[in-house]
Parts: structure tokens; C-alpha cells; sequence
């Protein structure tokens, strides 16, 4: 099956992209990281784009960005492939990008659409060598805390040893297509079938391994709830809301207020429905449950020490993706 764009509302202009893939559902949320990376980054070299298995309209704000849309024509390649209620046949779509745009991009950064992105270094991080390897991907969080156990997927898939989070992908087109990543992880999905716990993440780790390049956590800030006070002495380029703690969630109360304000606001302006699911700050804060934070912090500090230290501090700096066996 050939995958091609069947539609889109301009032609590329340059040969590096962002890329946020998502359906009609998550299209607000796309639409609010978007108004993120262009509030820090106005001045671009690279194509902003929105991939989608359909048509999709942006809020008027955006329309003014030069933002382009692509309906992707996938056929049947991921006819069968696992889906579940949180995460649905658009996650794949990561997967088939290098071969949507093989005429148009020679990198990709592929950016899942529950993130802020709230660096000003989009642009340099095309630059990265990413020593010959397929993509580059940040440590996942589950190995900050445990390097050497085995996430869930991998006990289940009998994999061990490093495993990254799929939410940021810095993906060099030509490798990927070289390599027949898509095949390969239809072919371990059909293999692992019922095994597969984070769909696309799982099959991208199973069949990559050790051979990713591993990027600065900068690049994905995965915010947790014992993350953010260590957030400020990192040069955060990304922060990426895993988990069901997003900022336009009921659930999103511990996401830090800066973010939770920015999402109202956008909300009220665009999608005036969703604002009243943003929680509000609270009117007083507690001096014992204020002090936990810090003590949960306190108990971290050695894991934000260890993945700080493997780059040093600095967000261009490109490692092996570490034995953590």
C-alpha cells in the first residue's frame, strides 16, 4: 500500500517540518500546542503541519500561520493494528509520515498534541547528529525512576534494556524509509498481538531497541506530578502532559497554573466549551499538602540528578540510547 497525501491546503516550503497528527476529537488541543510554539517561536525555517486521516478546519487565530493541512491516505496499511478508548487509529500515523512526505521533508520532529511548547530552540534541534540512527527520542520517564526494570510493554513483549517515549520523535526521513520501520512494526504488532500496551511506542522500541539516539529530556519534558520544581533548572524546550493530568482535563488540577491559565484563555477564544473543563487556581493554598510537594520532590532528587547529568546540561548534546540492563 502506497501512502500519500490526498489532500492539503498548501505545497511544502521547506525540507524540515513540525508535524502534529490528531483527528476532528483532539484538534483543539493540536491547535493549542501550535499557539504555544508560535507565541515562542514567531521566526521559522521549517514547516509547521497538521496530518490528519480527514479533513480538518483550524481556529481562525492559526489560519494567519501559514499552518499546513495534509489529509494522509493510509489504505489499509494499519487495518488490524490494536486500538484502544484513549489512544485511536491516528496513532499509527506517526509511522507512515517519512513515506507521506518522502518528496517534501528530509526531517520530521514528530510532536504528540498534548504538549506546550515553551522553548525557543525548535529550529536548531533539525541540526542534531543524530549519528546515523532513525530517530532521536528522549528516556522515557518510567526509566528515570526504574533504569533497570522493565516497563510494562517490554515484560509483556520480553524486551528489557533502554525504552524512550514516542510523544517527541526527531525522525530522518530517508533512514526510517531505508529501514522499512512501518513493515516492521505491523509485522511485531501481529506478532505480539494483545501485548502491545502503548500501541506505536511499543512497537517502535521493540523494533529499534538500543539503536536510538537519545536526545536531551529537554526535548520531552514529560510532566508528572513530581517534575515541575525541577522544570526550572532545565532549559525546557517541550513539557509534554502524559498521564491523564493534561491542562484542559477535570483531572488537571496538580498541572502547574501557568499552563492550566494559558489553556482557559485559548479555550474561551476558540472552543469555549471545552474552557469549563479547565480547573481554576485555588483560592488559598494549604501549608501541609504545599510542603508534600517539596518532600516528593526531595524523594526524586537522585533520578532528575541522573538524567540531568547523562547530558550535562547541555540540549544539543546527542548520546547512544544507554544499556540500562
Amino acid at each position: 500500500m502506497t501512502i500519500t497525501i490526498k489532500a492539503e491546503n498548501r505545497p511544502q516550503k521547506f525540507r524540515q517540518s513540525v508535524i502534529f497528527c490528531t483527528d476532528k476529537a483532539y484538534l483543539p488541543f493540536a491547535s493549542l500546542a501550535i499557539h504555544t510554539l508560535l507565541r515562542n517561536n514567531p521566526l521559522r525555517d521549517y514547516d509547521i503541519c497538521i496530518a490528519s486521516l480527514d479533513l480538518l478546519d483550524l481556529p481562525a487565530e492559526l489560519r494567519a500561520h501559514d499552518i499546513r493541512l495534509c489529509q494522509i491516505d493510509v489504505g489499509d496499511a494499519f487495518d488490524g493494528m490494536p486500538v484502544t478508548e484513549r489512544l485511536s487509529l491516528a496513532t499509527y500515523m506517526r509511522l507512515a509520515l517519512p513515506e507521506a512526505f518522502a518528496a517534501d521533508y528530509d526531517r520530521i520532529l514528530y510532536i504528540d498534541s498534548d504538549v506546550f511548547v515553551v522553548g525557543t530552540a525548535i529550529s536548531d534541534v533539525f541540526s542534531l547528529d543524530l549519528g546515523g540512527r532513525v530517530l532521536g527520542a528522549c528516556l522515557d520517564t518510567t526509566k528515570w525512576k526504574y533504569p533497570r526494570r522493565p516497563t510494562k510493554d517490554q515484560a509483556a513483549t520480553g524486551m528489557n534494556g533502554s525504552y524512550f517515549n514516542a510523544g517527541v520523535l526527531l525522525i530522518d526521513c530517508a533512514a526510517f524509509r531505508a529501514q522499512d520501520i512501518r513493515s516492521r512494526c505491523i509485522a511485531a504488532a501481529q506478532k505480539h498481538a494483545g501485548s502491545v500496551l502503548e500501541l506505536d511506542q511499543t512497537l517502535l522500541n521493540m523494533v529499534l531497541q538500543d539503536s536510538w539516539a537519545m536526545l536531551h529530556p529537554a526535548w520531552n519534558w514529560q510532566w508528572v506530578v513530581v517534575r515541575p520544581l525541577f522544570e526550572a533548572y532545565v532549559d525546557t524546550q517541550i513539557v509534554h502532559f502524559i498521564g491523564a493530568s493534561k491542562p484542559w482535563s477535570p483531572k488537571g488540577a496538580k498541572v502547574p497554573v501557568r499552563y492550566r491559565e494559558i489553556t482557559r484563555r485559548f479555550l474561551l477564544q476558540h472552543y469555549p466549551d471545552l474552557a469549563q473543563n479547565v480547573v481554576a487556581p485555588v483560592g488559598r493554598f494549604e501549608g501541609l499538602r504545599t510542603a508534600a510537594t517539596f518532600v516528593r520532590h526531595m524523594t526524586k532528587t537522585k533520578h532528575f540528578i541522573r538524567a540531568y547529568n547523562r547530558h550535562g546540561g547541555d540540549i544539543m548534546l546527542v548520546l547512544p540510547s544507554p544499556d540500562l540492563r
